[in-house]
């Protein structure tokens, strides 16, 4: 069942972000217990035995002069799936939620069939329970090698925060990094990501930026640079600071 807090803790990110997509994944909705809120439509997958888990939804603002239809529901025990078709960028994009339980070794040959039902620009993000440090998990596991080689051979860019995703309860477990993107036909300078702590959850959310234009990132501060003259820097420190 989804928590109250969980719905009203929803509510005011979705306000205080001005997120126009939710995905969500393992929502454990069903045909009577789901997730809806003014303003928003709500498209969800549930699991294929009918049981409160797994499953996954997108939560799209109603927004004019943006089409929007629900493609194919992907309902199978190792990939559930819900994927949108928007019209109202400079060109037609799938967005898709993605979640992969953990328990299935996805294979290559299943995954490429997966994103080629998405057509020929999408983003397709949530928790694909697959590591490799390819995308910034801290080991490579069977079904992250599977998914990387899908990647490689055709071509498929990946939006990942570098940054654990997954926070276990148990200290002596290392968090990891499970949620990200796969993308296709989208430059990377149009889209951006950055991880968001503000929900009660032992998954961080990923906030991404799909842009009309160039997305101007900031530098990252750093201390010095190819410039610096480190015999100038040495005797100042040496002249100024007495230890």
């Amino acid at each position: 069942m989804v928590c109250k807090v969980i719905k009203e803790e929803l509510k005011l990110f979705l306000n205080q972000n001005f997120i126009d997509i939710l995905l969500m994944n393992d929502t454990h909705f069903t045909a009577k217990n789901y997730f809806s809120t003014p303003r928003y439509k709500l498209y969800y997958t549930n699991c294929p035995d009918v049981r409160p888990h797994r499953g996954t939804a997108v939560l799209i603002k109603k927004i004019e002069h943006h089409e929007q239809h629900e493609l194919l529901k992907y309902e199978e025990d190792s990939i559930q799936a819900t994927s949108i078709k928007v019209n109202g960028f400079p060109y037609e994009i799938t967005i898709t939620v993605v979640y992969c339980p953990p328990q299935h070794n996805v294979k290559k040959k299943h995954f490429k069939t997966f994103f080629q039902r998405l057509g020929l620009k999408f983003r397709a993000g949530g928790d694909y329970n697959s590591k490799h440090t390819l995308w910034g998990s801290c080991l490579t596991a069977t079904k992250g090698r599977e998914l990387s080689k899908v990647i490689q051979e055709k071509n498929y860019s990946f939006l990942s925060p570098g940054t654990p995703t997954y926070w276990l309860t148990d200290r002596n477990k290392i968090p990891n990094l499970l949620d990200f993107s796969v993308t296709n036909g989208i430059s990377s300078t149009y889209i951006d990501m950055l991880p968001s702590y503000n929900l009660t959850s032992d998954h961080s959310l990923m906030i991404a930026t799909l842009s009309t234009s160039v997305i101007v990132r900031k530098p990252t501060p750093c201390l010095h640079n190819s410039k610096t003259n480190w015999d100038t820097y040495r005797k100042i420190i040496q002249d100024k600071v007495n230890l």
